[in-house]
């Protein structure tokens, strides 16, 4: 599904900013704004992934305090018979 994307009131500063850019990489200014959208989803993606792993972690550590607290110090738990 492909549509046109239409910035409006980008202003000048940026305007300015993406051109000097392309020049500077070689490209034209779609594909620099292409890029640094990829660039932002993909940051965006990663750090909510680092954000429900960190929770993830958090509630891991959590159980293992309540285990610790209730059953004491123990590698019982993860031995294998």
């Amino acid at each position: 599904m492909s549509s046109t994307l239409n910035i409006r009131n980008i202003g000048e500063a940026r305007k300015a900013a993406l051109e000097s850019e392309a020049q500077r990489r070689g490209v034209s200014i779609a594909d620099v704004v292409r890029n640094l959208i990829d660039e932002g989803i993909a940051r965006a993606e990663s750090d909510r992934q680092r954000a429900e792993w960190a929770a993830s972690a958090r509630a891991g550590l959590a159980d293992e305090a309540r285990h610790l607290e209730a059953h004491g110090p123990t590698l019982a738990r993860f031995r294998r018979l």
